[in-house]
């Protein structure tokens, strides 16, 4: 049977009684992680910042290892930024090298969730330092939408995360999410991310077009756009990649 179809079957029972709710929700943010990420991937993305008085454009190369927690990225555009690389390797191994001072930076856990580049999107949400599966607890909410589930993030205990809350709705017929909010201590909704434009990329269906907009009294200030160019998945990625040389190469 097919796991998307078994998932919803399963809800239907645990939803009403309350039993394995939590579970389900967990297994169902996991579903989404792994179609987005694979066990590999290898991948070009162009990212686009709009503010009210500028607009700019980054495209970078991304090599990603979920189950070893080790991210790569360097930029290749524009010309000023080339050659600026972030590594993560293991938890709390984040560094970065800047060209124009030849010099290598660790990034500490304090400045994970500052601006990546200018951007909407931070640091943290760039190298995937926290995790939507394993530094929360899920659980069901009410869904409007017939066809998506409305599942609410909670930080466990001790998690180095920076959101007090994350609602995430996902598309009950791929498992993958449409939109997630982010709630900051108070309880105030301060960034908004939106998947869509849902395509075929080696062979599995993904959003291909986020953005991210951070929000002031419920309400856009600024976006940032992420889409994916070309993607990969599953293919061996060798060892070097993921080295503190490879910030220089």
């Amino acid at each position: 049977m097919n796991r998307n179809i078994l998932i919803g079957l399963i809800v239907l029972a645990v939803t009403s009684s309350g039993w394995g709710a939590g579970k389900l929700a967990h297994e169902i943010i996991k579903t989404g992680d792994e179609v987005m990420r694979g066990k590999t991937s290898i991948s070009r993305m162009k990212i686009i910042v709009e503010r009210p008085r500028y607009k700019r454009s980054i495209v970078l190369d991304a090599w990603d290892e979920s189950g070893k927690d080790r991210f790569f990225l360097r930029i290749a555009e524009p010309a000023k930024d080339r050659g600026v690389t972030f590594l993560k390797a293991g938890k709390n191994m984040v560094w970065q090298y800047i060209p124009k001072i030849g010099k290598e930076i660790k990034i500490e856990a304090s400045l994970m969730f500052d601006s990546w580049m200018g951007s909407d999107f931070t640091n943290d949400d760039l190298v995937k330092q926290s995790s939507v599966i394993h530094d929360y607890v899920h659980t069901f909410l009410p869904e409007e939408n017939p066809q998506q589930y409305k599942i609410q993030l909670i930080p466990k205990p001790g998690s180095a995360v920076v959101w007090s809350k994350i609602i995430i709705h996902v598309r009950k017929d791929l498992s993958l999410p449409v939109r997630e909010d982010f709630y900051d201590h108070k309880g105030r909704i301060k960034k908004k991310m939106i998947l869509e434009d849902f395509r075929t990329m080696d062979g599995r269906v993904i959003p291909v077009k986020i953005t991210m907009f951070t929000l002031e009294n419920n309400r856009p200030v600024s976006k940032t756009i992420l889409q994916y160019q070309k993607i990969q998945f599953n293919r061996d990625i060798p060892e070097q990649v993921f080295s503190q040389n490879n910030l220089r190469k």
